[in-house]
């Protein structure tokens, strides 16, 4: 009696949602500088474990659950406009650059996208988690955007969204390993083409100029999918 007790309360109060966002995001950081900053126990992961095990436990949708960090949504325009700043300190490096990044932008974005279509639909799934899974690449809120528009669940993209960021955050530096990757410029717009904001929160941690490259591609990658994604899927469906 009193657990339900404890779910009717969190259900009535939305902005426990926010303070339990925040609480194990901190959480996680404090876990991440204490193991060492071990890739596997990285803040956004051990905040998105313990969300989802209390979404989980207490039957709370997503939806609910967004409603309650709404906030946290808004601004993360004005985290992303501040990326702008190694962007700006590496102006010069990123215009010398200019064609082997678009190449890469449009080959690479085009790969990813077309490679996970190519196993969802072998593995026989359903034409909106299909849909939803095309824009695994680019940052939540574009994401959500885009998904309504080609018909798509957003709920169901923003997982793929998180798994896909948590998936290159983890994996990311031991491929930049086992490639002998050894560019800071490579790894970090690698990260922001396939894993977003997750990837570049990583980058971060490697250099200016990977955070610099990871908040390019990310933002790049997330304009081209906006643009193009809607208008192929449409030429498709026609």
């Amino acid at each position: 009696m009193n657990f339900e007790a404890l779910i009717n309360y969190i259900n009535q109060t939305p902005l426990i949602w926010l303070i339990l966002t925040l609480g194990a995001f901190k959480l996680g950081i404090i876990i991440y500088e204490k193991c060492n900053k071990h890739t596997l126990l990285q803040p956004i992961i051990v905040a998105y474990t313990i969300i989802m095990s209390v979404l989980f436990i207490s039957g709370v949708s997503y939806e609910e659950y967004f409603k309650g960090v709404e906030i946290i949504h808004f601004f993360l325009g004005p985290a992303t406009v501040a990326l702008a700043l190694p962007l700006y300190n590496n102006l010069k490096y990123i215009k010398s650059l200019f064609i082997p990044i678009m190449i890469t932008l449009i080959v690479a974005g085009v790969f990813s996208i077309v490679i996970a279509v190519i196993l969802l639909w072998a593995l026989d799934a359903q034409l909106t988690t299909i849909l939803s899974m095309t824009t695994k690449s680019i940052t939540a809120p574009i994401a959500i955007i885009t998904s309504e528009q080609i018909g798509a669940i957003p709920s169901l993209a923003v997982g793929f969204v998180i798994i896909t960021g948590v998936i290159g955050a983890l994996l990311g530096t031991s491929i930049f390993k086992l490639l002998k990757i050894k560019h800071d410029t490579s790894k970090g717009f690698a990260l922001g083409l396939i894993s977003h904001g997750i990837g570049t929160a990583r980058a971060i941690e490697i250099s200016e100029k990977a955070a610099a490259f990871s908040a390019l591609a990310m933002g790049l990658s997330g304009i081209f999918t906006a643009i193009f994604l809607p208008l192929i899927i449409q030429f498709l469906k026609g």
